[in-house]
C-alpha cells in the first residue's frame, strides 16, 4: 500500500510561495517538486478552492498566497487536497458471518475517529509560516 504524498505535496507549494513572497509560475513550483506542473496545477485546483491561493493567467499572472502564511495550518491543507478526511477506513467486503469481521466493524471507527482527531490537532499547530521559518 502507497502512502499518499498529496498533502505534503500542497504544503510544500505552499512553502514556496511563502519563501518566494512573490508570485510563481507552476513551472517554478514543480521545480522545487521535482515533477510535472501538470500535477501542481492539479493541486493548485484545490489550495485556490480552499482560498489558499489566488491563480492569475498571463505575463503578469502566476500563484500568489491570498492569507498570510502565519493564518495557513497544515490541518487546513489537509482538509483541502483530501476529498475525505478520514485518514483510515474499514474494509468494505469482511465476511458477515465472521466475529472478527463483526466486531472491527464496530470497534475501528472509535479507534480510527480518536487518531483522525490527534492528527487533526497536530497538524492545526504547525502553519505554513512555522515550517518556512524553519527552512
Amino acid at each position: 500500500m502507497a502512502a499518499n504524498t498529496r498533502v505534503a505535496a500542497a504544503i510544500q507549494i505552499l512553502c514556496v510561495l511563502a519563501y518566494r513572497g512573490a508570485a510563481s509560475t507552476s513551472d517554478e513550483i514543480a521545480r522545487s517538486l521535482d515533477t510535472n506542473p501538470v500535477v501542481v496545477r492539479r493541486l493548485l485546483k484545490n489550495l485556490e478552492a480552499a482560498g489558499f491561493v489566488s491563480l492569475r493567467q498571463g505575463k503578469d499572472g502566476g500563484v500568489r498566497l491570498t492569507f498570510p502564511a502565519g493564518e495557513i495550518t497544515l490541518d487546513q491543507v489537509f482538509h483541502a487536497v483530501e476529498d475525505d478526511a478520514a485518514i483510515f477506513a474499514l474494509r468494505q467486503d469482511g465476511n458477515p458471518r465472521c466475529p472478527i469481521n463483526r466486531g472491527m466493524e464496530r470497534l475501528l471507527p472509535q479507534v480510527f475517529a480518536r487518531v483522525t482527531d490527534v492528527v487533526a490537532a497536530t497538524l492545526g499547530k504547525t502553519t505554513i509560516a512555522d515550517l518556512t521559518a524553519a527552512i
